[in-house]
Formats: C-alpha cells, sequence, structure tokens
C-alpha cells in the first residue's frame, strides 16, 4: 500500500538512504513501515512530528519510545548502523527502522529533515552518543552548540575546557597520549590511569604507578581502542557518582547520589557494592553544587547528567561526566526512589525535545528517605560458562531483595569481571546491611562439570537461540 507523504528514500546524489539498493536487498527496499500499534501510527498516517533513535536495542530506548509517544504524540524511527534489525526487539516490533551506515548519519538526518519535521534525536546511552550527535548535526539542533557536543566524546577536551574556565574546580591532572609513540615515565604521576578518551562503562581503564614496569604499561596502550588514550592522574578519597537534569538555563538538579564500594579483582579495580547517598548528607550537598558548576564550566544545558567525582576532605573532584541517564537500569531505580512520581525519562524527553522553561521534577525527597538502596554486584574470576546455577529462587524470596539488575543464567558465558559489562549478575537489596548473606546464596558452577557439560544442553541452547531470533531476526 502506498503510504501518504512517503520519507526520503534518497540523498542529493540518487544514494539511497537506507544505505542498499533495492538490488541489493529485494522485497526490503529502503525503509521499513510496520503496521499501527496502539499509541503510535495510524495506516497510512504520520504524526506530526517524528523522533530519531539510532540502534535502540536497550530498555532504555523503548522507554523513551512509549513516554514520548504518549506525553507528545510524536512518532519514533529507529536507526541503525549494521543491517541486523531490531524489528522483533521487546517494544520496537511495528515502528518505522532504517538503516544508515555511521558514516551517512548526518546527510541522513539533513535529507530527513527536509521532508519531516523532526523533533530530535535522544541518546539514550553512552553507546549511542557519538552516532546521535551526528544526527543532531544534520538536523542543525538546537540542543547543545557544535562546541560543547564535541567535549561530550573527548575526555581530555572536555576537562581541558574546565581547567581553562573553572581554574578553581578540581579535576585533576590529564594528558592526551600519542598511542604511536613509546610511552615513557617521564611526565607522569606518581599513580595514574590510562582510559580510553571516548571510552565508558569503566571499561579499558588500567591503574598503574611509576612503579609499573614500562613495558606493561606499553602493552596496555597497544589495546587502546580507536579514539586513542588519555593519561589521568589517580584521584584520591571515595568515589561517587550523582545523576540529575539540567535545564535551558543551565541549572543542574541531583535526583539521586550513590557510593561505590569496589575491589581488587583480575588486575583492576572493580564494583564490589554501589550505596545509595541521603539527601540529608553533606556529600549529597556538594555533589550537586559540584555539578551544578561543571555544568555552566561545559555550557551544557537540556540534558540529564550523570557525574561521577571522589570526594576527599568533602571537596568533589572530576571522574567522568555524561549526558546521559546513568546505566546499569540506574534511572529506574532514579523513579523508585521518589515513589514513581519522578520519571527521568518524560523529564529528560521533555528537556531533549524542547526549549524554554519546563515544569519542575516531581522529587519526593520523604519517599527518597525512606530507602537504603545498595548495588551487589557479582564479579567473576573464570573464563567459561554458567554450567551450574543454584539459590536464585532463595535470593528472590528474601525481604531484603530489591529485584535483579543482571540476572544470571544457566548457559552463560562468563569471563574475568575488569568492568561493568564484564560482572556476572547484580541485584539490588533494600538495605546496606547483611548484603554478604545475600550474595551466599548465589552458587555459580559449585556443582563439578561432567562430560555431558551441563552449560551446552540442548533445552539451554534452543531457549537462548530463541531469545536471540525474537530480537534480532528479520522475516
Amino acid at each position: 500500500m502506498a503510504q501518504a507523504n512517503p520519507p526520503p528514500r534518497h540523498f542529493s546524489d540518487g544514494r539511497p538512504i537506507s544505505g542498499f539498493s533495492p538490488a541489493e536487498e529485494p522485497g526490503i527496499g529502503c525503509v521499513f513501515v510496520a503496521p499501527a500499534r496502539r499509541g503510535f501510527l495510524k495506516r497510512g498516517q504520520h504524526l506530526r512530528k517524528v523522533v530519531l533513535f539510532c540502534n535502540p536495542l536497550h530498555p532504555y530506548a523503548t522507554r523513551f519510545i512509549a513516554v514520548i509517544a504518549d506525553q507528545f504524540g510524536y512518532e519514533p524511527i529507529c536507526i541503525h548502523t549494521t543491517p541486523r534489525r531490531g524489528r522483533r526487539y521487546p517494544g520496537l516490533e511495528r515502528l518505522e527502522h532504517r538503516f544508515v551506515p555511521a558514516e551517512h548519519l548526518r546527510d541522513f538526518a539533513a535529507a530527513l529533515a527536509r521532508e519531516r519535521e523532526v523533533a530530535g534525536a535522544i541518546p539514550f546511552t553512552e553507546a549511542v552518543l557519538g552516532d546521535t550527535i551526528e544526527l543532531l548535526r544534520g538536523l542543525n539542533s538546537s540542543w547543545n552548540d557544535e562546541s560543547t557536543l564535541a567535549l561530550l566524546r573527548d575526555k581530555f577536551a572536555l576537562k581541558e575546557q574546565l581547567r581553562r574556565v573553572r581554574p578553581t574546580l578540581r579535576v585533576g591532572a590529564s594528558q592526551r597520549l600519542d598511542i604511536l609513540a613509546p610511552f615513557e615515565l617521564d611526565d607522569a604521576p606518581e599513580r595514574f590511569v590510562l582510559k580510553p578518551n571516548q571510552g565508558y562503562g569503566n571499561s579499558s581503564v588500567g591503574f598503574f604507578t611509576r612503579s609499573t614496569p614500562v613495558e606493561d604499561i606499553r602493552a596496555f596502550i597497544k589495546t587502546a581502542p580507536a579514539g586513542g588514550m588519555v593519561l589521568e592522574e589517580f584521584l584520591a578519597g571515595s568515589e561517587y557518582f550523582v545523576n540529575g537534569q539540567i535545564d535551558h538555563q543551565g541549572r543542574a538538579i541531583a535526583v539521586a547520589a550513590f557510593r561505590y564500594e569496589r575491589i581488587e579483582a583480575n588486575g583492576h579495580l572493580v564494583d564490589w557494592l554501589t550505596h545509595q547517598v541521603s539527601h540529608s548528607a553533606p556529600e549529597f550537598a556538594a555533589l550537586e553544587a559540584y555539578a551544578q558548576r561543571v555544568a555552566t564550566g561545559l555550557n551544557l544545558r537540556r540534558s540529564p547528567f550523570h557525574l561521577e567525582a571522589r570526594l576527599k576532605d568533602g571537596e568533589p573532584s572530576l571522574v567522568e561526566i555524561g549526558a546521559r541517564l546513568a546505566g546499569n537500569g540506574n534511572a529506574f531505580v532514579c523513579n523508585e526512589l521518589h515513589g514513581n512520581k519522578l520519571d527521568v525519562f518524560r523529564l529528560a524527553a521533555d528537556h531533549y525535545l524542547h526549549d524554554g522553561p519546563r515544569a519542575e521534577p516531581p522529587l519526593d525527597w520523604h519517599s527518597y528517605e525512606r530507602s537504603a538502596i545498595t548495588y551487589v554486584h557479582g564479579v567473576s574470576f573464570e573464563d567459561s560458562f554458567i554450567h551450574s546455577l543454584e539459590g536464585v529462587a532463595e535470593l528472590e524470596r528474601h525481604p531484603q531483595f530489591a529485584g535483579w539488575v543482571k540476572r544470571p543464567e544457566i548457559g552463560q558465558r562468563l569471563r574475568p569481571t575488569v568492568d561493568f559489562f564484564t560482572s556476572p549478575w547484580a541485584f539490588l537489596s533494600r538495605a546496606p546491611a547483611r548484603t554478604d548473606e545475600l550474595r551466599s546464596f548465589l552458587r555459580v558452577n559449585h556443582r563439578p562439570g561432567s562430560w555431558r557439560l551441563p552449560y551446552l544442553r540442548g533445552k539451554d541452547l534452543a531457549r537462548r537461540a530463541a531469545g536471540r531470533l525474537a530480537r534480532w531476526s528479520v522475516p
């Protein structure tokens, strides 16, 4: 059936917007528009505005899509930078999907804006921030200016900006590394951190001292991903993170704060426990005030923020700041801490898509103070699979158990935990006490394996394959 006001299918030079020609993808063509779904499209119609989501195979994306459709009536368009499309991912089954190679995102957005009214693009996680910024550039978006957008994907330049415009702000020393030149310890501080300049999730981060053999440091630098590495001074003190929203005038409003408790494992510092910080604690006030100074120094506005800092003697020093919601499911936790009166997805979407004054967030600090949520993180020391798993039901029945962040499964791949992504499991506890008791319920691979390799049993493989097909396959 022909569509009314069909979306553009080609760039100005004749290339198809989808990245495929009809000959390359017979039967699918350049765009897929699914049948009508409640709350979205009526067949043959387009809503007044559209919102772009890049690689939206994530619970945050589906939540944003539902909120934006319900609250603002905008139509989502799902953009995929690889041919694997997410039509069957839960919440995306009946939406419009496009394939656009990453190098063509800016052109695609500019072409689409000439044909449709585009409200904006949503950077729902750090993983899609770079691609979403390319879409925003193509749209000539007013969300944040070009200089601010550039800082969001460059850790060194971001801190250099703060050192220049806020010289009294504690951000620590840092330097950009030339990964092609041999590393030398001449200018390195006594303790320092090496991290990807465009990294996130505590991934590929190394901790070193001047006594570390220089050959080991050089070997680590050789693993640098695209974007290079940055060397930063190791900051003393306890590490915290604070989440919130920055309005159109650059005012930062904190909604929750947490304190990390980490251990050394597999040669890295990894999460062990993460504790909610009371709103009445002096650390909360210090973090909120610090976030305000950082946001102003970066000229960041209309954005959620996730700021990590170390506190020593009550004074914060910047570790990271992201113009996004907190990961690891923490956005949903923030809603629950405020009795679900607050919806950080609606709050962020309203600011992402609309300029000018917005409604104040409905924060419920009484509900927040009644909570004492603690994340309990699993740590793996082996490279294998989960072939036996016990104690899940007992843990879930415990009155202190508050829900899974990452539920372990039979057949799940185990890797030595070095960052957020390689943690085998994580759950929430309603109190910081007795977390060791809760942790002891989970018994992973306590039963010896056998020649039958239980983790590769047919029914487990079939279940996992069916789940993957439901998320990824294209009919």
